[in-house]
C-alpha cells in the first residue's frame, strides 16, 4: 500500500470532519474493542498529556511539544485537524510522520479497521498509538478532536489532564450552553490525577471544580495558583512574566497574541507539574524551547508586502482573539478573506470581525461542509460593508491583494480548511 491508497482507504470512512454528525454516532465502546484486538496500545503509551478545551489546545500541545523536545526529551504529538498533509497530524521530535511509515500503519490497522467500523477520526489515533510505541517516547501529547468524555483519546491514562478556555463550538452535537459542553470536557479528568486548567468562565469553572471534587484530583489554575505580569506585545512575539509558588518566569514567544500568552502560561503550568518527578526538564531547557515553538496559521504573517495574514479562527472565541490581536498589534483596517464550515457560529464569528473590515471577500474550501459563500453574504449585507463572493480561496487571495492600501492588511481566516488552502497557495510549510 502506498500513500496514496492509504489516504483513499481513510477517505472512505466516515469523517466527522466532513460531515456533521450527532452525539450518538459517537460510541466509544466500539473503539476500545478496536483497540483491544490491535494489542491495547493505548494503555502502553508513556506519561500521555491530554490537552481538551475550545480555544487554544492546539496552541497548548505546540508550547509543549516544543518545550519539552528542547530539553532532550523524546516527544510525540497527535493533532487535528491538518492545514496541508494528513502526516501533520502524527509527530516524533516534532517531525511529522513520514509517507511510507504512514502507509504501512494503514496497512496494519486495515483488516480491524473494517471489522469495527472505525471513524477517520479513530485510525488515525491508533496508528499514532502505535507509532508513538515504535518510537520509545518520554512523553505523549494527546489533543482531544472533539468534546472529551467520547473522544478517542480519552481511552488513554492521562498523567495530566489540561483543559484549555471551554467556549461555544461543536453546538450541534455537545450543546449549546456552557453548562452542556463544560462537563464533556471536564470528562478528561480521570480520577486521583492532576489538572491543569486555563482560566474559565464562572459557569465552566464550577463544573470543572465539581469534576475535581468528584474524581479526587489536584489541581493547578491560571489566574489563581499562576499570574501574569510585564506583558509585552508586538509584531514580533510576545514577552511576559509568570509568578508562580516561589518562582518568577520571564517567557519570550515568537507567535502573536495576547491570547497566546495564556496558552503558554498554561503549558508552563503542566511542566512545572512534570519537573517534579523529571530532573531533566528545565527552565532553561523550558525558556528555549518555547523562543523556538512555531504555530502554523495561528495569526501568522505570511508577507509583508501586502502585509497578509492567516488564522484559523473558526469559533467566537478564536475570532474575538484574532479581533484583539489585530488592534493591539496593527491597529490597521482589514480586507477580510472568510470562508467557514457548516455548523458553526458564522453569524457570531462575523460580527466580531466586520466591524474591522473595509471589504468582505468571501469564498469556499475544497470541503463538503464548506458553508456557500452566497449564504454568507446574506449575513454580511446589513453591515453595509463592500462585499464580493469568490468560488476558490486561490481567486479570494488574488481578489483581496489587488489593491491594499498601506492602512490596511489582508486577513484570511474563517476555518482551518480555508486557512491551510491559504497556506499552500501562499508556499508557506506548516
Amino acid at each position: 500500500m502506498d500513500f496514496g491508497e492509504a489516504n483513499r482507504f481513510l477517505d472512505s470512512l466516515s469523517n466527522y470532519e466532513r460531515v456533521v454528525p450527532t452525539y450518538n454516532d459517537f460510541k466509544l465502546e466500539r473503539f476500545k474493542n478496536f483497540l483491544k484486538d490491535l494489542g491495547s496500545p493505548e494503555k502502553r503509551l508513556k506519561n500521555v498529556i491530554l490537552v481538551a478545551g475550545t480555544k487554544g489546545k492546539g496552541s497548548v500541545c505546540h508550547f509543549l511539544e516544543s518545550a519539552l523536545h528542547s530539553c532532550g526529551l523524546r516527544t510525540g504529538h497527535f493533532t487535528k485537524p491538518h492545514l496541508i498533509s494528513v502526516c501533520e497530524r502524527i509527530k516524533v521530535l516534532t517531525k511529522p510522520i513520514a509517507e511510507p511509515d504512514f502507509a504501512r500503519l494503514v496497512k496494519k490497522v486495515k483488516p480491524l479497521v473494517v471489522k469495527h467500523k472505525c471513524t477517520y477520526f479513530e485510525t488515525i489515533a491508533a496508528m499514532a498509538f502505535l507509532y508513538f510505541l515504535e518510537n520509545d517516547l518520554d512523553y505523549t501529547i494527546l489533543e482531544v478532536g472533539l468534546g472529551g468524555r467520547l473522544d478517542a483519546t480519552n481511552v488513554t491514562e492521562p498523567v495530566v489532564s489540561v483543559i484549555t478556555r471551554i467556549g461555544l463550538d461543536h453546538t450541534e452535537i455537545l450543546g449549546d450552553s456552557i453548562s452542556k459542553i463544560a462537563p464533556e470536557k471536564a470528562a478528561i479528568i480521570h480520577p486521583n490525577t492532576y489538572a491543569v486548567i486555563s482560566e474559565q468562565r464562572p459557569m465552566a469553572w464550577r463544573i470543572i471544580k465539581k469534576r475535581l471534587l468528584d474524581t479526587n484530583s489536584q489541581s493547578f489554575l491560571i489566574g489563581r495558583d499562576l499570574r501574569i505580569r510585564d506583558v509585552k506585545l508586538s509584531n514580533e512575539g510576545s514577552r511576559f512574566t509568570a509568578k508562580f509558588d516561589d518562582n518568577e518566569i520571564d517567557v519570550t514567544i515568537p507567535v502573536l497574541g495576547k491570547h497566546q500568552i495564556d496558552n503558554a502560561a498554561t503549558a508552563v503550568g503542566v511542566l512545572q507539574r512534570l519537573m517534579i518527578a523529571d530532573k531533566r526538564i528545565t527552565w532553561d531547557g523550558i525558556s528555549q524551547g518555547f523562543k523556538k515553538t512555531q504555530l502554523p496559521a495561528r495569526c501568522q504573517i505570511l508577507r509583508k508586502e501586502p502585509l497578509i495574514m492567516v488564522d484559523v479562527a473558526h469559533n467566537p472565541d478564536s475570532a474575538l482573539a484574532l479581533n484583539q490581536t489585530i488592534q493591539d498589534i496593527f491597529k490597521k483596517n482589514v480586507i477580510l478573506i472568510f470562508g467557514a464550515s457548516k455548523g458553526k457560529l458564522v453569524d457570531e464569528m462575523l460580527k466580531i470581525l466586520l466591524p474591522l473590515a473595509n471589504k468582505v471577500i468571501l469564498t469556499k474550501a475544497k470541503s463538503p461542509r464548506t458553508y456557500d459563500p452566497k449564504d454568507l453574504a446574506q449575513l454580511v449585507e446589513p453591515y453595509s460593508i463592500p462585499y464580493q463572493i469568490t468560488e476558490s480561496v486561490a481567486k479570494a487571495i488574488g481578489e483581496g491583494t489587488k489593491k491594499v492600501n498601506p492602512d490596511e492588511m489582508v486577513v484570511i481566516t474563517g476555518s482551518f480548511y480555508i486557512a491551510g488552502e491559504a497556506l499552500k497557495l501562499l508556499k508557506s510549510k506548516p
